[in-house]
C-alpha cells in the first residue's frame, strides 16, 4: 500500500511520510512528476509539487538518519535486553562489541534490516529491533525547558509532561511546532491536534523540531490604572477648556 502524505506533512515537510520505504517514495516522485508534466497544477502547487521532489530525492540519496540521532535498540538472543544508540558524527553507531555500522544513505524504513544484517555477519541466532526516538525542544511555559528524546507514537500533549508539566500561565491550546522558518503546526491547529490525540508521527513532528508552549496575555493594570488616569485627566482638561472657550464666547 502506498504511503499516505498529508497536506500538513507537505507543507512542512516535503519529504513525504517518515516511514515510507524507498518503493513508495519512489512511486512518490513518479507521481508529482506526472502532476507537474501536466497542466492542473497552479505556479504555487506546481513549485511545492517540485520542491516535495528535490526534498525526497536528497533523501533517498542521504538517508533519514542525522548527527545527534537516537533510536533504542533490543537484542534477543539467550536473554533481551535494550540500549539507547545514538548517531556519531561519522553517522556511524556502535553496537555491542562489534565493529560499527553506518546508516549513511538509510531511511527510516530500513533501519531494522540494516542492523539486523550487520549484526548477522559477527553473531549467531541473535535478533534486533529499533525504535527511532524524536528529538525535539520544548520551550515556552514549561517547568524544565530544553531538548528531549520522545517515541514518535507518544501524543503532541506528553511533550508538555516530558519537560515537567505546564507553567501556570501556559496555553496549551496555541502550542505551536516549528522547523526552522517553517511552521508543522500552527496554532490555529493545535487545539484539533491535541483534542484527536494526534501522536508526533501524525502531526509529522521530527528531530530538530521546535516545540514551543505560548503564555496567557497578562493584563498589567499598574499601566491600565495608569493610562486610565492619563486619560481621565485629558478628557478632563478638554471639558475644563470647552467651558472656558464658550463662557469667553458668552
Amino acid at each position: 500500500m502506498l504511503a499516505t502524505f498529508p497536506l500538513q506533512a507537505q507543507e512542512a515537510s516535503p519529504s513525504g511520510a517518515q516511514r515510507a520505504s524507498r518503493a513508495e517514495l519512489a512511486e512518490r516522485i513518479s507521481t508529482l512528476e506526472r502532476q507537474v508534466a501536466g497542466s492542473a497544477l497552479k505556479k504555487d502547487a506546481r513549485a511545492k509539487a517540485m520542491a516535495e521532489v528535490a526534498a525526497i530525492k536528497a533523501r533517498l540519496q542521504s538517508g533519514d538518519f542525522k548527527v545527534g540521532d537516537r533510536f533504542v535498540l533490543t537484542i534477543r538472543q539467550d536473554s533481551v535486553r535494550s540500549d539507547t544508540v545514538a548517531v556519531r558524527d561519522s553517522l556511524k553507531v556502535s553496537i555491542l562489541n562489534i565493529p560499527d555500522v553506518t546508516l549513511e544513505g538509510v531511511l527510516r524504513s530500513e533501519l531494522d534490516a540494516r542492523i539486523n544484517s550487520h549484526v548477522a555477519r559477527y553473531l549467531r541466532n541473535v535478533d534486533t529491533r529499533t525504535l527511532i526516538l524524536t528529538r525535539v525542544s520544548i520551550l515556552g511555559a514549561v517547568q524544565r525547558p530544553g531538548f528531549y528524546y520522545a517515541v514518535p507514537d507518544r501524543p503532541l500533549s506528553d511533550l508538555v509532561t516530558l519537560a515537567g508539566g505546564p507553567a501556570p500561565n501556559a496555553k496549551l491550546t496555541e502550542l505551536e511546532v516549528n522547523r526552522g522558518s517553517a511552521s508543522v503546526v500552527k496554532s490555529k491547529d493545535s487545539k484539533r491536534y491535541l483534542k484527536e490525540g494526534r501522536t508526533l508521527e501524525q502531526a509529522d513532528v521530527q528531530s530538530g523540531d521546535d516545540v514551543h508552549i505560548p503564555q496567557k496575555r497578562k493584563i498589567n493594570w499598574q499601566l491600565a490604572v495608569q493610562m486610565l488616569f492619563i486619560l481621565s485627566s485629558l478628557t478632563f482638561a478638554f471639558i475644563n477648556f470647552l467651558r472656558w472657550y464658550y463662557d469667553r464666547e458668552v
